[in-house]
């Protein structure tokens, strides 16, 4: 199964999110409900060892970082592809994904290798961008809006399955577990 862990966001910061680009008229927005922080991609796993990962993060008890959105970026992998809210590296947050992320190695997962800059990706964009959504792009680039975010603490961390379809990803939690 394509699985990843993510950042549970608190329903507090979902609209605001999306009120950052509601003038976009361009892409694919991401639903409110699959909003949220990556901390580790793991890729296609089997359920045998989604619930070794899942029995070495239970007792886990970590900080609940505070999450403090700082702008919007346009970045991907390759071709730049999303337009994504960023999030201020605090302590609490940076030790969060190293922690996951070295209980996934741990149990003989290899999560993706990229540099964590955390970030709630808000609209995709296709491979092909049309000439009328790169000029919205560019139009909304220019002059982003200003929407003010709260700053909340976050209560968990997830493991997530994910399902491709043409609508788009289908994520399902498979565990939840609390921060503290």
């Amino acid at each position: 199964m394509r699985s990843f862990l993510s950042l549970d966001l608190p329903d507090a910061c979902r609209d605001p999110l999306l009120r950052m680009v509601g003038g976009l008229r361009a892409g694919r927005g991401v639903p409110w409900e699959n909003l949220h922080v990556t901390l580790s991609f793991l890729d296609d796993q089997s359920e045998e060892r989604l619930e070794e990962l899942h029995m070495a993060l239970e007792p886990l008890r970590l900080p609940a970082p505070e999450l403090r959105f700082g702008g919007i970026d346009w970045f991907g992998p390759g071709k730049a592809r999303m337009l994504a809210a960023l999030l201020e590296p605090v302590p609490e947050l940076v030790a969060l994904q190293a922690e996951v992320e070295r209980m996934a190695r741990r149990v003989g997962m290899q999560p993706e290798r990229r540099s964590f800059k955390p970030h709630v990706t808000l609209v995709r964009f296709g491979r092909h961008m049309s000439e009328g959504d790169a000029a919205a792009l560019q139009s909304f680039r220019a002059a982003p809006p200003v929407v003010n975010v709260p700053v909340i603490r976050a209560t968990g961390f997830s493991l997530q399955g994910s399902t491709l379809t043409e609508q788009g990803a289908r994520y399902e939690a498979l565990a939840v577990y609390p921060l503290v």
